[in-house]
């Protein structure tokens, strides 16, 4: 997937009222500078890897994820680990954008 794109679905499912639940900040995924309550439309650069963050995402707003395959294909069972994290109401610890 473009990483654009990528990163469009991950802006958009923490959106998602499901995830919202969860109280994570923006500023835990995107480089926002020192602002604690960020526009949807500034969040477009990602700290961390953004197929693992929409797996953890797409978990938590309880919705498939596109990037669920692709990201097994790298490191088979990564996305298993990240969904079973978040099942279990925790937050999985995602690698940094390389």
């Amino acid at each position: 997937m473009d990483p654009k794109a990528l990163n469009a679905r991950c802006v958009e499912l923490f959106q998602n009222p499901n995830v919202r639940l969860r109280m994570w900040n923006a500023r835990m995924f995107w480089q926002v500078g020192d602002q604690m309550h960020v526009a949807p439309t500034a969040l477009t650069d990602p700290k961390v890897d953004t197929c693992e963050l929409e797996v953890m995402l797409s978990a938590a707003a309880l919705t498939d994820s596109q990037c669920a395959a692709e990201l097994d294909k790298r490191e088979p069972g990564r996305a298993t680990f990240i969904q079973r994290q978040v099942r279990e109401g925790m937050r999985p610890l995602l690698r940094r954008t390389q």
